[in-house]
């Protein structure tokens, strides 16, 4: 499908987190966007995206340029308005000028509409992405939300609510059928303006999957591991670490590699760490890319026995594939609402119909998920594998006209 309309993006994709770039790309060649106006936090990140992978597109970015004071602002006064935040946009008339000129403004998916992203840590990045949609709708232009997670909200409900309610010409599409859209209709949200759309990567273009690989993994039996729990953590545990290595070794004859979806204390440095200390262990090290490829990602998850993370995405990729996986549930803001919600939401949709035990896919602490998996991994890879069996290929034809009818919108 060749796109007729001129596409503006906004969205937390300038992240060198995979699931936040990845989404874009993705959109991007389903889309068949070829001319696309990004607005971005991260400029330089954007110019390698560009260089991997939109040769070919005509790409604009453009930086919202916040005034000082709005975090301290916000601290104070939640109940910022749309108007007290166009206040604080120091380009107003050169984004103004930049919309002008698309025809459609694309709300790329994730979950950044919480309040997590809306403590005094989050606050600007989430306003920059808000920023574009408030622009957008005093110019009467059309705004769709992609695949996206709602809530939980917390202290900030109301500031939501005085945001959403605010748009006018526009779709909101939660990618969850669980919690998303409970807390969208307390805010206020009429029925009629919510849909339903699977997450933004359940689907991958099939162009990006047949991007040369840029990293090779040895091991033709492995289990992925992937956690970004700090580096001292992993320090003060590395026995049961080493006991899981040893013990999926021993027993089913595989080797652990680490896939690291983010740089830094995002993933590599723990990658690096259990190298050092992990025999039958192989390190996926992106450091020097910058960046997880998309490509690599898929054909890693791919080809592995199982997957047990922390992130969400390595769920949805492993889901996509048919992969087992093990998800270790993590505290947002003093509770697992937000994980179970998206985690648990992306899992009734691609296995809807199969006799689900979370026993086997979800846990709340890291170092009992690798007991678990080491203790139970043949009747895990069981239990999952038949209800992959069952239902997995209806549900994703299914998802898939879902996610088709939502590009041919635009």
């Amino acid at each position: 499908m060749h796109s007729l309309s001129k596409i503006a993006v906004t969205g937390p994709f300038t992240d060198i987190n995979f699931g936040d770039y990845a989404m874009l790309v993705n959109n991007a060649y389903d889309l068949d966007a070829r001319d696309l106006l990004l607005f971005s936090y991260d400029r330089n990140f954007l110019g390698a995206l560009e260089k991997d992978y939109f040769q070919g597109f005509t790409i604009k970015t453009a930086e919202i340029v916040l005034k000082e004071g709005l975090k301290e602002t916000f601290s104070n006064q939640k109940n910022l308005t749309p108007f007290d935040l166009l206040e604080y946009v120091a380009n107003l008339d050169e984004i103004t000028r930049s919309l002008n000129e698309v025809d459609i403004l694309l709300v790329n998916g994730g979950g950044y509409f919480n309040g997590l992203w809306a403590l005094p840590h989050r606050i600007e990045r989430l306003v920059q992405i808000i920023i574009p949609m408030l622009v957008a709708n005093r110019l009467k232009k059309k705004i769709v939300f992609s695949g996206n997670g709602f809530g939980p909200f917390g202290d900030s409900f109301d500031f939501f609510a005085c945001l959403f309610g605010s748009l006018s010409n526009v779709e909101f599409a939660c990618r969850d059928n669980l919690y998303s859209p409970i807390w969208m209709r307390q805010l206020g949200l009429a029925e009629e303006k919510l849909g339903f759309v699977p997450d933004d990567l359940l689907f991958i273009n099939e162009k990006l999957t047949n991007f040369p690989a840029c990293f090779t993994v040895s091991a033709t039996d492995y289990v992925v591991l992937e956690t970004y729990l700090p580096v001292e953590f992993i320090e003060k545990n590395i026995d049961v670490f080493s006991r899981f290595s040893k013990k999926i070794h021993t027993d089913y004859g595989l080797s652990v590699v680490f896939l690291p979806f983010n740089l830094d204390g995002g993933g590599v440095e723990q990658g690096r760490f259990l190298d050092l200390h992990l025999d039958n262990f192989e390190f996926v090290d992106i450091s020097n890319k910058g960046y997880l490829p998309i490509q690599d990602a898929v054909k890693i998850i791919d080809n592995a026995k199982l997957v047990l993370s922390n992130r969400y995405h390595a769920v949805v990729l492993a889901l996509r594939c048919a992969i087992p996986t093990v998800s270790v549930l993590k505290d947002v803001i003093g509770d697992k609402r937000y994980y179970y919600n998206k985690n648990r939401g992306v899992l009734d949709q691609v296995l809807s119909g199969a006799n689900l035990k979370e026993e086997f896919y979800f846990c709340s602490d890291y170092l009992k998920a690798l007991d678990h998996v080491a203790d139970n991994f043949l009747e895990i890879l069981s239990h999952q594998k038949e209800n992959y069996k069952s239902v997995h290929l209806c549900n994703i034809r299914k998802l898939s006209r879902v996610r088709s009818d939502f590009i041919d919108r635009f």
